[in-house]
C-alpha cells in the first residue's frame, strides 16, 4: 500500500506544468482598433470646435476703436457746427462781434457781407437807444448776421460731410470682423444723428429769421399805433 501511494506522488511530481497561453481574439481586437480610430476623431473634431468657438468670441467681443475711428468725424468733423455760434445777444455789440468758435473764414464772409450792405448803427441816429424801432432793427441786425453766418457755415459743412460720407464708402465690407463691422455700424448710427441734430440747428435758424421778421411787424405796428394816437 505505502509503495502505490509514494509511486503515485512520484507521478504526480514528475508530470509537467503548461503555462497558460495568450489567446488573440480578432473580433474584440478589430473592435478595439475602431473604437481608437473613432475616440481620434472625436477628439480632432473637438479640437476644431473649440478653435472655432475660440474664433467667434474674438470676432463678437473686444475693443475695435481703431475700425471705427475712421468714421468718428463725419457729421461735424473740424468745419461748422451749429453748436458753435454764440447766443444772438453776443454775436454782435457795441464792442464788436462775437462768433465764438465759429472758423475764421465763415465768420469773415458773414461779417464782409453785413458791412458791404452799409447799415446805420440805429434808425434815430443815437447809441445804444432804448427806442423800440431801433431795439428792433439792431435785432434784426444781429439775425441777418446770424442766418449770413448759419448759412455760409452750413454750405462749407455740407462740401466736407460729402467727401467724409464717400470716404466712408468705401471702408464698407472692410472690416477684420463682425465685431469691426458692427461697430462701424454703431459709429455710422451715431454720426447720422449728429448730422441730423445739425439739420435741427439749420431750422432753428429759419424760425429764428421768421421770428425777427414778426418782431419787426410787430414793432411798426406799435409805432404805427402810437403815432396815429391822439393826445391833448
Amino acid at each position: 500500500m505505502r509503495s502505490f501511494v509514494l509511486a503515485a506522488i512520484i507521478m504526480q511530481v514528475a508530470t509537467p506544468v503548461f503555462a497558460q497561453m495568450r489567446v488573440i481574439d480578432n473580433a474584440n481586437l478589430d473592435v478595439a482598433k475602431r473604437t481608437a480610430e473613432t475616440t481620434d476623431k472625436i477628439l480632432e473634431t473637438n479640437r476644431e470646435v473649440r478653435t472655432t468657438v475660440e474664433d467667434t468670441l474674438k470676432a463678437v467681443t473686444g475693443d475695435r476703436a481703431g475700425a471705427a475711428d475712421a468714421l468718428r468725424r463725419l457729421a461735424v468733423g473740424s468745419g461748422f457746427s451749429v453748436s458753435q455760434l454764440p447766443g444772438l445777444d453776443k454775436i454782435l455789440s457795441p464792442s464788436g462781434t462775437d462768433f465764438g468758435g465759429v472758423d475764421g473764414a465763415v465768420s469773415g464772409t458773414a461779417t464782409k457781407f453785413l458791412n458791404g450792405l452799409k447799415l446805420l448803427q440805429s434808425l434815430s441816429g443815437q447809441k445804444q437807444s432804448a427806442f423800440s424801432s431801433d431795439r428792433s432793427y439792431e435785432e434784426l441786425m444781429k439775425t441777418v448776421l446770424a442766418i449770413s453766418t448759419l448759412t455760409t457755415g452750413a454750405q462749407q459743412a455740407v462740401t466736407a460731410r460729402r467727401d467724409a460720407l464717400e470716404q466712408a464708402g468705401s471702408m464698407i465690407g472692410k472690416a477684420d470682423d463682425v465685431k469691426g463691422s458692427l461697430d462701424q455700424n454703431t459709429q455710422l448710427q451715431v454720426q447720422s444723428g449728429l448730422t441730423i441734430n445739425e439739420l435741427i440747428g439749420v431750422m432753428n435758424g429759419v424760425a429764428l429769421s421768421l421770428q425777427a421778421q414778426n418782431q419787426r411787424r410787430l414793432t411798426d405796428m406799435s409805432n404805427s399805433k402810437k403815432a396815429l394816437t391822439y393826445k391833448e
